[in-house]
């Protein structure tokens, strides 16, 4: 085995600090693997990005605009049901003016949520059922990832790397390893930093 530049030492992960850096990081591989599937398609979204500039409608003018719709939806649909045959073309706009309001109201109310939470969740829940004095030792050595000094996989079988604040997140062989920076027992991160993006084709941060 070679000698190991940076080594692990597991232990329990802090699930409330890393579930929203794992769930970011898993969308940001899923985004770049469909970005390598379609190309055309993300240019087009990346184009329109640009021209939106990052801004997007705010939840206080999306509800003001939500209950002016209400109102006024109100206001025209009262009458058209005293009166459906000569008032048809208000009922029917203001039908939808109070559904497109009450809609706006509750998507502004929502609590917004990740669709990746579910499965960073139960990543992390993967060393939860170790018993803390089995809890392995992962570490990397310029030719290789060792897990426990007896489990090897070549840098050749990495596909994707992530970093976020705490955390690398690691995906080979179809398999995926979270390590926490503070399990770092030797080596200092930002050199490991530098060390997976030279050997991991695609590597990103968030």
């Amino acid at each position: 085995m070679a000698s190991a530049d940076f080594i692990f030492h597991l232990t329990p992960y802090d699930t409330q600090k890393l579930l929203p850096q794992v769930s970011k990081a898993l969308e940001k591989r899923t985004e770049l693997l469909s970005r390598q599937r379609y190309p055309g398609l993300w240019k087009q979204t990346d184009r329109l990005n640009a021209r939106a500039k990052g801004k997007s409608r705010s939840r206080l003018r999306t509800r003001v605009m939500s209950v002016l719709c209400l109102v006024l939806g109100i206001i025209l649909f009262v009458p058209g049901m005293m009166e459906p045959q000569a008032l048809f073309a208000p009922l029917v706009v203001g039908a939808f003016a109070v559904a497109a309001g009450v809609g706006g109201l509750w998507r502004s109310f929502r609590q917004p949520r990740n669709s990746f939470d579910k499965s960073a969740a139960t990543l992390l829940s993967g060393l939860e059922a170790l018993p803390a004095d089995q809890l392995p030792k992962v570490s990397f050595s310029a030719q290789e990832m060792t897990v426990d000094g007896t489990q090897t996989t070549p840098w050749t079988e990495f596909t994707f790397a992530v970093e976020s604040p705490d955390a690398w997140l690691l995906v080979y062989e179809e398999r995926v390893i979270l390590l926490q920076k503070k399990d770092l027992v030797q080596g200092n991160a930002q050199d490991l930093g530098a060390f997976l993006a030279q050997r991991i084709p695609s590597f990103a941060t968030v």
